[in-house]
């Protein structure tokens, strides 16, 4: 019996009526795969393994893939590199996605029998599986953007006719649920990488208008690169953003990791903050302050190592640390908002900081912060003038920092395939 002759076990429709109302609800995109994969599965298709790409906008992420099979049940989610200057990798620029991101078009290679045409590598892992038919389906959002699907079986025969004309059906029915739930998805990822973590979930549960936030309590950072100005006038201007990305790299990777959150890329500045009144007591929340202080110092000395291995100069900067009550929230004129900190204990961080350089010291940090974490771990230095600030304060240096932990290894990825 010819496989275009089985007789359909069961329409589809219902798989499309169930995508309609899972598409207004406050899912996700794995959720929304893993509910759309089963269904189509127990509609009668055979579908044993499925792949959705979609091209993002993010800094660090060129591509998000979500991966099912039947054998497991559950959504494998990936979030393929983006590559710089240009350069591709080699499995995406060998994959069938590239071909379809490019065409917009259908493709299909059956794989067994002498119908079988296996012109790309992942063909060949499909083979190595006992699949016998692999179709990549475009699916197209609203702006033309071209996504994909890709379905593989291991039915022998492959997807019939019927199967393919559902599995279309079903694909273009997906792509509305699944573009409105990557649009929020997006509009998390992107206000998360613009405008920090805690403050972009903020924003995005409503709290956006003007003169809206509060007063809460938290350990200040204020860092600052030295001689930047100089080096900025020295430098090609693709150099200094070079410098600085590295070095705010360096900077910023500990603060995140160990619960802060980065506020501000001020010039050649970063102010972040460790918010009290978490989990964590106050004593805890300044000796992860610390440590991010520690895990920066030593992420900038393997920078300058690297960069001294290039005949280039070291780079130095100084870090400073208070504790205090500042306002949170917005600032800014009616139609261009900005999600900031202001207070006097801002004012005191970046007036301790500019100390640094004068004292020689890489970190200093208030007495409040001190005592804190503990004062019989800083030194004392003196009382000092600080600018805007009546009357002297007292600022410290730590004895020693503590050492950060290590840098958490990158989760496993199941499967060396992308599509």
């Amino acid at each position: 019996m010819d496989i275009d002759d089985v007789e359909p076990r069961q329409p589809s429709g219902w798989v499309t009526d169930w995508l309609i109302r899972k598409g207004l609800t406050r899912g996700n995109v794995a959720s929304l795969i893993d509910g759309f994969s089963r269904r189509i599965s127990e509609a009668g298709i055979p579908l044993w393994r499925l792949n959705y790409i979609v091209q993002t906008l993010h800094p660090l992420n060129r591509a998000a893939l979500c991966r099912w099979r039947a054998d497991e049940q559950k959504v494998w989610t990936f979030t393929p590199p983006r590559y710089h200057q240009g350069k591709v990798p080699d499995r995406f620029a060998t994959s069938p996605f590239k071909v379809v991101f490019e065409t917009g078009k259908e493709l299909r290679r059956r794989l067994e029998g002498g119908d079988a045409v296996i012109d790309f590598p992942i063909l060949k892992d499909l083979v190595d599986e006992a699949f016998t038919d692999y179709v990549v389906f475009p699916l197209r959002f609203s702006d033309g953007q071209v996504n994909a699907i890709a379905c593989a079986t291991k039915r022998p025969g492959g997807f019939s006719d019927w199967d393919l004309d559902e599995l279309r059906r079903a694909v273009r029915a997906l792509a509305g649920p699944l573009e409105v739930m990557q649009m929020r998805e997006l509009s998390r990822t992107l206000l998360d990488v613009y405008l920090g973590r805690n403050t972009g979930h903020r924003v995005l549960e409503g709290v956006i208008e003007r003169g809206s936030g509060e007063t809460i309590n938290a350990v200040v950072w204020f860092c600052d690169l030295r001689n930047f100005t100089d080096l900025s006038e020295r430098l090609r201007t693709d150099w200094t953003i070079a410098v600085l990305n590295d070095y705010f790299e360096a900077v910023g990777e500990p603060i995140e990791e160990l619960g802060g959150e980065i506020l501000k890329f001020i010039g050649d500045a970063i102010l972040a903050i460790f918010p009290l009144g978490s989990e964590d007591t106050p004593a805890q929340v300044a000796a992860r302050a610390l440590k991010a202080v520690s895990g920066a110092r030593q992420r900038m000395q393997a920078l300058n190592e690297r960069r001294r291995s290039e005949n280039k100069s070291a780079l130095d900067f100084g870090i400073s640390l208070h504790v205090g009550d500042i306002i949170y929230g917005n600032i800014g004129a009616p139609k261009r908002l900005d999600f900031t900190v202001i207070g006097p204990a801002v004012n005191m961080v970046t007036r301790i900081e500019a100390l640094t350089k004068e004292l020689r010291r890489p970190v200093l940090v208030s007495r409040a912060f001190a005592d804190l974490a503990g004062i019989e771990g800083f030194e004392t230095l003196g009382t000092f003038p600080l600018k805007g600030i009546e009357g002297g304060r007292e600022v410290l240096a730590p004895k020693a920092l503590p050492e950060p932990p290590p840098r958490p290894a990158p989760p496993p990825m199941p499967g060396a395939t992308t599509a």
